[in-house]
């Protein structure tokens, strides 16, 4: 199996999880191909297809097809242009997460509340105005307020995520929209946030959860205990049941 192989596996996987997740149809997740050869997307659901597609194209930095099914989402230039300002992106999500966006119109910031945010290292930044993001120029936009976040939120549209790798763009998507959730209902009974020192100890104690792991010889996989749980719930064919979400 190609590395392109395993990469267009993982994008497979990840929009699973994300349509699980978000009960969203409409969104795409997207990868840096090896070697400057371009980008791969995978639509989730999309509401146009008339059989079982599988909606995974290539396109290039300019934009343009290069191969695959279905047609260069509109919206190319979120990858396209984050790819190009964060050498240290290989994977970026767009999802349309109800939540995040209700904490956007309000002008909240998804920010490290819990255990599991502590992955953002601080507040994840809005973008004021809800883009389409068709446009080079909305696409360089994006980028400049993304800086070197790992989300954004796109105000009154979703969200963007960015990672070294599918699972994490992936996984940094999920957490965000958990988090607006957990901000959200913690508001209603008169939560108004953390101090800088309690988010001081949420990123050191999950240092400490990784350090650990290696004190305990725990062995290295290709990919982080979350998305090893859910790939195995997708080849067993299960339904995810879908908690707090």
């Amino acid at each position: 199996m190609s590395n392109v192989d395993i990469l267009e596996g993982d994008l497979r996987t990840a929009s699973t999880i994300i349509e699980w997740e978000f009960g969203d149809i409409i969104g795409h997740v997207g990868v840096r191909l090896p070697d400057g050869a371009g980008i791969a997307v995978k639509l989730l659901r999309v509401a146009q297809e008339d059989r079982d597609q599988d909606w995974l194209m290539h396109f290039d930095f300019d934009g343009n097809k290069l191969s695959g099914t279905g047609t260069v989402p509109g919206e190319a230039p979120i990858y396209t242009q984050i790819f190009k300002a964060r050498p240290d992106v290989n994977s970026i999500v767009h999802a349309h997460a109800p939540m995040s966006i209700v904490l956007g119109l309000a002008g909240i910031p998804v920010s490290p509340v819990h255990f599991q945010s502590a992955r953002f290292g601080g507040e994840l930044p809005i973008f004021p105005m809800p883009s389409y993001v068709s446009e080079v120029a909305d696409g360089d936009a994006l980028a400049e307020a993304l800086g070197d976040a790992s989300g954004i939120t796109i105000n009154g549209h979703g969200i963007v995520t960015v990672g070294t790798s599918i699972d994490q763009a992936c996984l940094n998507a999920i957490y965000m929209e958990r988090t607006a959730k957990i901000q959200h209902a913690a508001m209603l009974v008169g939560f108004r946030g953390v101090s800088e020192e309690f988010q001081g100890m949420l990123l050191e104690n999950r240092k400490k959860v990784a350090e650990r792991g290696k004190d305990l010889g725990r062995p290295k996989t290709d990919h982080s205990d979350e998305w090893r749980y859910y790939a195995r719930k997708i080849e067993r064919g299960e339904s995810w049941n879908r908690g707090f979400t």
